[in-house]
């Protein structure tokens, strides 16, 4: 009895011999696809049957190449987005500095304005540096004792009064505000001419005893009243907000607030003290063109 064999290759074909054999079939089928429109029939079948197979096979290689074209647009995507908001931030950022630079020019240009009109004598100075805590009271100016200003002097900006000069260097001097503790302020109500004192009061204005008696009305301006050497009269200091009287006191409660923009100026008006008549002041055309620099 013949054992089984253990031989899987069976015999068959050269690979040279399937080579002959499949060029003399495939030169066959091109002649008679010239030849016979059957064949190209058949063909046209064949293929359409193929198709969805061959639609099949290009799946995997179509996500693949889609999968590319998509994460290279998201990288491209996310690029552009970053450079967007890089120049998003520094287009802010220059519309930022423009505004502050032309809101600089406006404030310098009502104070050129206001000194040739109604302060003459009085010299404009720019805030070179100020404390870093937002509650200070100080600030340094780039005019000192060579530009002629003095301890004392009245500083203002285009709204009204601002402080005192409390230190000269050569070229620089140091600023405290109305609000200081420390200020005393003469001053008078404008529409009645009643003569008061305005306090400082850690960063805010007091006034302390406006007699009852007298006429204080919500949204009175109250002025220097010229009666030291220091302020010239007329400049704005603060308006009411603010008046109650009775109670029995002989004093009206008051609240005011300054006009000036104590700490958002970056141009000021450096005024000089007076000394019998080298400098005269006129308090109407101080406030009419101080008026009409908070209009503008």
């Amino acid at each position: 009895m013949a054992e089984p064999s253990l031989n899987f290759v069976h015999n068959g074909l050269r690979s040279t011999s399937k080579l002959v054999v499949l060029s003399l079939v495939a030169v066959a089928l091109l002649l008679l696809d010239n030849r016979y429109d059957v064949v190209k029939i058949s063909r046209n079948y064949i293929g359409t049957a193929l198709y969805p197979l061959q639609w099949l096979a290009m799946q995997p290689v179509n996500i693949v190449s889609n999968g590319m074209v998509f994460f290279e647009k998201q990288q491209n995507l996310s690029s552009e987005n970053k450079m967007l908001k890089a120049q998003n931030a520094q287009l802010k950022l220059q519309i930022s500095q423009q505004e502050v630079r032309l809101k600089s020019m406006v404030n310098l240009n009502n104070l050129i304005q206001l000194q040739k009109t109604a302060l003459p004598q009085a010299q404009v100075a720019q805030i070179v540096s100020s404390d870093t805590n937002p509650l200070a009271d100080r600030f340094v100016i780039d005019k000192g004792s060579h530009h002629q200003i003095r301890q004392g002097d009245a500083v203002s900006d285009e709204h009204g009064l601002i402080g005192q000069v409390t230190s000269v260097q050569p070229l620089s001097s140091e600023v405290t505000l109305i609000t200081n503790s420390n200020a005393v302020i003469p001053a008078m109500v404008m529409r009645t001419g009643v003569r008061t004192l305005v306090y400082g009061r850690s960063g805010s204005l007091d006034l302390r005893y406006f007699p009852a008696n007298a006429s204080l009305l919500r949204n009175d301006l109250l002025v220097t009243s010229g009666m030291d050497s220091i302020y010239p009269a007329g400049i704005p200091i603060a308006t009411v907000t603010q008046a109650q009287s009775g109670n029995g006191s002989p004093y009206y409660r008051a609240q005011i607030e300054p006009i000036a923009q104590l700490r958002n100026s970056n141009f000021v008006l450096v005024i000089p003290q007076k000394h019998g008549q080298t400098a005269h002041y006129s308090a109407d055309a101080v406030v009419t063109n101080l008026s009409s620099a908070n209009h503008d």
